[in-house]
């Protein structure tokens, strides 16, 4: 019997009640259409989202346990459609940011296995995005990443490394291209989300 339970925890880790019904009832809203309309049946079903943040797609989200626990987003965002958010860990959005299509947040890495079995133990670590960020279409957020205040992640970037607030980063691995002029200044994050 216990080889059974085994399975069906295997079989059903991905399967979050909460999250199943939240697509349900989104199901007939088509994109771009009631993005904060999504945001707002999130935040009933115990998401944390800022006010003022619209959603034209529902990103895809995985995890483990209560993951809408570990996604908390500022006001005044906007999600591009088709997004994607692994919730391993922790993932962090300031308010005032800007998240394009296809944009991949990941924050569940593995440990380097046995020469048999390279996977290794998943180690999670959190994403930090922080206030005034634009985030380009299809970029990469690799795990234990901070986005600084300002800063842009051009299209298709694949970031390894924290990015400086106020610069522009691009390429594979992302470096960065140029500072930005000016300098964000926002209310702390706690403040966004009251």
């Amino acid at each position: 019997m216990a080889k059974i339970f085994d399975i069906l925890r295997e079989e059903l880790y991905g399967l979050h009640p909460r999250w199943l019904l939240v697509r349900v009832l989104l199901f007939p809203i088509p994109q771009f259409v009631g993005g904060r309309l999504r945001v707002k049946v999130l935040n009933l079903f115990g998401f944390r989202i800022g006010v003022g943040t619209s959603m034209w797609g529902l990103p895809k989200l995985i995890g483990s346990g209560k993951f809408h626990q570990k996604l908390t987003i500022g006001s005044q965002c906007l999600f591009n459609v088709d997004c994607f958010f692994d919730l391993a860990g922790p993932i962090i959005i300031g308010g005032h940011v800007f998240i394009g299509p296809e944009v991949m947040l990941i924050t569940g890495g593995h440990e380097i296995g046995k020469p048999t079995y390279r996977l290794g133990p998943l180690s999670p670590q959190p994403i930090l995005i922080e206030e005034g960020v634009w985030l380009g279409a299809r970029c990469t957020i690799l795990p234990g990443i901070t986005i600084g205040r300002g800063a842009v992640v051009a299209a298709g970037a694949v970031v390894t490394k924290d990015v400086a607030p106020n610069t522009l980063v691009g390429g594979t691995p992302a470096k960065l291209i140029r500072d930005l002029e000016g300098s964000y200044v926002a209310a702390d994050l706690e403040e966004i989300l009251e």
